[in-house]
């Protein structure tokens, strides 16, 4: 017989067996344990190392950089002693005045943490987890500010000394010893997907301080686009204040504040 038609002839006799050989079905990837689970859909700071698109850290390990960025984490995952993050950038974290400096701007982040406590995920790993993605109070406490105002609702009733006050807002007024003050703002940032669009504005807007220091009802004063005025609402959420006080207790106040916008 031919060595070809002997190849043939092999080939045919092991072709059925092939066929028959059940196909592995896709690993389905680990349930997200039950700590991690508040981490989705989060709003964090990340320190030092905004500006990066990609990053991979060692728990515990200390950060240099001077690029803080608020982020809304998009998914997490968990294997082997690492947590990975998909992050989505917020904007720009500032504490009082001060501005951070990004050598560039990242829209998504990837961040691996390595080398959490091996075993289930306990408390340890978390609290490993939360010393890289900061809660909007644990980053003041970084910067040397305070804050330890539990989230509330909003107020049933609040001061105000707007044109457009009613008079039990001017009432109110009238008892306020001392007005919010803005310990941590985010500046907004956009990223046009065209990239011809690059410019910074400042957006005004009036909302309620409620007595948790915290926004409520923001109402921008012009008119913007749709997507502007989704990543404008999404960093208001990281604002945080202290609140109006009058002689006996902190108070809802409505007030006129602005914004910075950033397309780029």
């Amino acid at each position: 017989m031919k060595r070809s038609s002997y190849c043939l002839l092999l080939l045919a006799l092991l072709a059925p067996a092939c066929k028959s050989a059940p196909k592995a079905p896709p690993t389905a990837p680990a349930p997200l344990p039950e700590l991690l689970r508040p981490y989705e859909g989060a709003l964090r700071v990340l320190p030092h190392k905004g500006d990066e698109k990609a990053l991979t850290l060692k728990a515990g390990q200390a950060l240099a950089g001077t690029c803080d960025v608020a982020v809304r984490v998009r998914s997490v995952a968990y294997a082997n002693a690492t947590a990975r993050f998909a992050l989505e950038t917020v904007g720009l974290p500032r504490v009082g005045a001060r501005r951070v400096s990004c050598k560039r701007l990242e829209p998504g982040m990837q961040l691996a943490l390595t080398g959490l406590p091996a075993g289930p995920v306990t408390a340890e790993v978390t609290a490993r987890i939360d010393e890289v993605l900061l809660t909007p109070e644990a980053y003041l406490k970084a910067k040397g500010t305070a804050f330890d105002r539990p989230a509330g609702a909003v107020p049933p009733e609040v001061a105000s000394q707007l044109p457009d006050a009613s008079e039990d807002e001017r009432r109110l007024a009238r008892a306020v010893v001392a007005w919010p003050r803005r310990l941590l703002s985010v500046d907004a940032t956009y990223r046009d997907a065209s990239g011809r669009a690059r410019h910074e504005r400042l957006v005004g807007f009036e909302a309620v301080v409620g007595s948790d220091g915290r926004l409520y009802k923001p109402q921008l004063k012009v008119s913007v686009d749709r997507p502007h005025d989704t990543a404008i609402q999404d960093a208001l959420a990281f604002w945080r204040f202290e609140p109006a006080r009058r002689a006996d207790a902190p108070l809802g106040a409505r007030v006129p504040l602005e914004i910075v916008l950033r397309v780029y």
